[in-house]
C-alpha cells in the first residue's frame, strides 16, 4: 500500500510477506515521512512472533533526519531484525545507515549501494539565499555545511559495528563532489564491513 502524500506517496510501498520461518518487510521508496511510522508499526505487529524478521530495502535514500528515526525504530526493538538488499536492488545514500541497523546485513552480489556527500535541504538553501553576502561566500558556507554534515554522517551513522575505519576513510575521500556506486560483491571484496554476507537466493 502506498503511504505518505503527493509524489512521495506514489513511490513508497511497504509490503509484508509471511513465510513459515520468516517475515519479510519490504520497503521500496524514498526515506521520508512516514517511513519510520510504517516500519515501526509493522515491527510492533510482529513483536512476539518467533519467526525471523527481515527488512528488505530498495531505496534511493532521502532525509537524514527521517532516516535516523527509522534506525531508532529498528534498534529500539528487543529482537534481531536482519536487513537485506536483493539482486538489482538499490540502497543509496541514507538507506545505507538503515541497512547497517540490521542485526545481520545481507546483500546479493549484484545489489547496489551508493555513497555521496550530504545535500542541503530546501530550508537551508532558502535561508542561504536570504543572506546578504556574495555568491562566492554563499558557495563557501554551503560547502562548509555539507562537509560538516557529511563528516557527522560518516562518523555516527555509517561508522558503526563492523565497518572498517580505514575503508570508511577512503570512501569519505572518494565521494567529494560525486556519487560512488558499489555492488554487494565489491563491498565484501574490499573488506568494508558494510555487508556481513552475500546471498543469491531471494528473500521472497
Amino acid at each position: 500500500m502506498p503511504s505518505g502524500s503527493g509524489d512521495v506517496a506514489s513511490r513508497q510501498i511497504l509490503s509484508i510477506k509471511e513465510e513459515p520461518d520468516s517475515i519479510v518487510l519490504g520497503w521500496s521508496g524514498p526515506v521520508q515521512e512516514p517511513m519510520s511510522e510504517r516500519v515501526a508499526a509493522a515491527l510492533d505487529r510482529y513483536e512476539t512472533d518467533p519467526r525471523r524478521l527481515v527488512l528488505l530495502l530498495n531505496s534511493p535514500g532521502g532525509s537524514i533526519e527521517h532516516g535516523r528515526k527509522v534506525v531508532a525504530a529498528i534498534r529500539g526493538r528487543d529482537r534481531a531484525i536482519d536487513t537485506l538488499v536483493e539482486r538489482a536492488g538499490v540502497c543509496a545514500s541514507m538507506c545505507v545507515p538503515i541497512f547497517l541497523a540490521g542485526t545481520r546485513r545481507m546483500a546479493d552480489p549484484e545489489a547496489y549501494f551508493m555513497f555521496h556527500e550530504a545535500s542541503l535541504n530546501s530550508n537551508a538553501r532558502e535561508n542561504l539565499k536570504q543572506w546578504e553576502i556574495s555568491e562566492a561566500e554563499k558557495a563557501f558556507f554551503s560547502q562548509a555545511v555539507k562537509t560538516k554534515v557529511t563528516d557527522e554522517l560518516f562518523r555516527h551513522d555509517i561508522g558503526i559495528r563492523g565497518v572498517s575505519v580505514a575503508w570508511l576513510a577512503g570512501m569519505r575521500k572518494k565521494i567529494a563532489d560525486r556519487d560512488v556506486w558499489m555492488s554487494g560483491q565489491q563491498l565484501v571484496d574490499e573488506g568494508s564491513g558494510i555487508v556481513d554476507g552475500l546471498v543469491r537466493a531471494p528473500a521472497r
